[in-house]
């Protein structure tokens, strides 16, 4: 497919258009679909801060995982041992069965020495000792999942809630966990910070708010939780920003569309109790209102008894009568402001439902008309999804309205150009989350400064398929202008964004510029078992060739390693790439966070219709840094 193809103009969806969740492999849902779900919400905490909404988030996601095809568990506010107790009636129906096992936890929960715990509501944690005994050990419950041969196991912890345990957990929230084989995990918000759990005239958590109303929505799990991650994001304003690790080889989605989803007599029923408990506020709006009308009668005759007693002529009687009229009136006009309050309540109540059922019936109804748009777009190629996405982009990619961004990721929370989304986000609106040090002592600041003026790096070139050194180069940053970097690599001049990301990179043989820009390195934190998708226009600079080109992204783990320069922690980072020539590349690059070049990576080439073989491997032999 030639690059003029991709030029055409199309009509503008507004639907998302990338990787599609009706694609799984047959092994995602077969041979057997078992889905089982421990769904636990603790709220009514006797010796700590009670929480508002624990109980209602878990009973909330019950009834929705239910509609979607699990075998629930649901237990609320139960103590250690009804909460082990609940854990081995979910092995149980796990056994064996290569199911999909799912934990759901609303609550206190805490870190201590790396491990995370969920807190039972009758734990008195006076001592840091106190808690592997009083409380629940996540870990655990995984390993019992992974015992029970489950296919897939996936973890959602609402359970950063701000932390009552000063001075005996670790820290505050929950501990950073890479994600074991088959899991994903999903945690309210960014490890080492707490979430919001909402006030008493909210119905939900903020997370689970969102999380409930995108199981409504067919997409698959990493676009689910990229699309709550971005919403909750949006609402705190950077406060809050879930966080996730995956470790899936099978696709999976809670909402598939067809077989588990919402059925029209679901939503038939669901709206006919949303009726029912409108009446009912409705009703209880009314009776409030009525008692009001009779005290506010009831008021007036003792005003009026007030006035007859004031006609007494016995002092005593008369004073005696007078205070006692007055108490009844205080007492009535006491009863009056209560039962106004109530009638106030009953009927703010009433038009939040209302509100919430409206909102509901729309998110269903685009819900649908997603699924259809986007049934229709799988059969389109990859060239013309990145034709569509690009449109979208350049008509934004320069707007300092951050509502644009989000718009656009929500479209396409896997699409070839949402890590450049997510880095647009974060200059417009910085998050407010504060970065947690790891395991090995490393600390992600989120959007680190990555280059300076003067910062140079000298590295080493060696063919693998010789062993011989061919090359010595020295990349130096020479200014940074606009938002771009510009580096001179021996005297041939390469453009990089703030981010990071390739505008224009030199290689042994010529030059290539991409648009967009094309991000090796997330603006995140770098966290294993992240993937993304990147595709860009692709030119070669010395025959002005284009060409589409898909990279596919994936932290594969983080490790020391040693080069000429000393010894950095990184994370190695895979990128497989594709173009339309026919070349295939493999780019192992080990980067270390906060720096905009990396201390090492392995690059193969094939191409069999050009005669290309390329293996070699780069190593820094030097660092220095700019001033500040």
């Amino acid at each position: 497919m030639s690059w003029l193809r991709l030029n055409i103009q199309r009509p503008l969806s507004l639907l998302f258009v990338g990787v599609l969740f009706f694609a799984y492999s047959t092994n995602a849902q077969a041979p057997l679909d078992v889905r089982v779900a421990l769904v636990i919400g603790n709220a009514a905490y006797k010796n700590i801060p009670a929480l508002a909404n624990a109980t209602n988030d878990a009973k909330s996601m019950s009834s929705v995982l239910r509609k979607l095809g699990f075998n629930v568990i649901e237990v609320v506010d139960v103590d250690k041992a009804q909460m082990v107790k609940a854990i081995a009636q979910m092995q149980t129906l796990l056994q064996g069965k290569q199911a999909v096992g799912m934990l759901y936890y609303a609550g206190h929960g805490l870190q201590l020495d790396w491990r995370n715990y969920m807190v039972p509501v009758d734990a008195k944690l006076s001592q840091a000792s106190d808690i592997a005994t009083q409380t629940v050990d996540i870990e655990n419950v995984i390993d019992t999942m992974k015992r029970s041969a489950t296919r897939m196991n996936i973890i959602v912890l609402d359970a950063c809630r701000d932390n009552p345990f000063s001075g005996k957990a670790s820290g505050k929230g929950l501990a950073q966990l890479d994600a074991p084989p088959g899991t994903y995990l999903a945690f309210a918000t960014s490890p080492g910070n707490v979430a919001e759990d909402g006030d008493d005239n909210a119905s939900n958590g903020l997370f689970t708010h969102y999380l409930l109303k995108e199981l409504q929505r067919p997409a698959r799990i990493e676009d689910l939780f990229k699309r709550v991650r971005l919403q909750v994001r949006q609402k705190s304003q950077g406060r809050q920003i879930p966080w996730d690790s995956s470790s899936l080889e099978d696709d999976f989605a809670f909402n598939d569309g067809v077989k588990h989803t919402f059925n029209p007599e679901d939503l038939i029923k669901e709206a006919q109790l949303a009726k029912e408990a409108q009446a009912q506020l409705q009703r209880a709006a009314q009776a409030a209102a009525e008692r009001e009308k009779q005290i506010a009668q009831q008021i007036a005759l003792e005003q009026q008894q007030l006035a007859e007693a004031l006609k007494i002529q016995n002092l005593n009687a008369r004073l005696k009568a007078e205070s006692e009229a007055k108490e009844r009136e205080r007492q009535l006009a006491q009863a009056a402001e209560q039962e106004r309050q109530k009638a106030q309540a009953a009927a703010l109540a009433l038009e939040r439902a209302r509100a919430q059922e409206a909102q509901r019936i729309k998110d269903l109804e685009l819900a649908k008309a997603q699924a259809a748009e986007e049934a229709r777009l799988q059969k389109q190629s990859k060239e013309d999804q990145f034709a569509l996405q690009k449109t979208a982009w350049d008509k934004i990619k320069d707007s300092q309205d951050v509502k644009d961004f989000y718009s656009f990721l929500d479209k396409y929370p896997s699409g070839f150009i949402t890590e450049q989304a997510v880095a647009a986000i974060e200059k417009l609106q910085a998050s407010k989350i504060a970065p947690q040090t790891d395991k090995a002592g490393l600390t992600q600041p989120i959007n680190q400064t990555r280059f300076r003026v003067g910062d140079t790096y000298s590295y080493v070139r060696r063919n693998n398929l010789t062993g011989m050194e061919m090359k010595r180069f020295t990349r130096t940053v020479k200014k940074i202008e606009n938002g771009l970097v510009y580096i001179s690599n021996d005297g041939a001049e390469e453009i990089r964004t703030l981010d990071g990301a390739n505008v224009l990179i030199v290689s042994s043989a010529t030059s290539f510029s991409y648009d967009p820009p094309k991000l090796e390195v997330p603006v995140d934190a770098l966290i294993v078992g992240k993937k993304w998708t990147g595709a860009y226009v692709e030119t070669d600079k010395r025959t002005n060739q284009k060409y589409f080109r898909e990279d596919q992204f994936k932290i594969l783990l983080q490790e020391n390693v040693v080069t000429p320069a000393g010894t950095f922690q990184t994370f190695k980072i895979e990128d497989v790439s594709f173009n339309q020539m026919g070349t295939k590349g493999t780019l192992t690059y080990w980067i270390e966070p906060g720096y905009g070049l990396p201390v090492k990576n392995v690059r193969t080439v094939f191409n069999q219709k050009a005669n290309i073989n390329i293996s070699e491997t780069i190593e820094m032999v030097s660092r220095k840094l700019g001033p500040p």
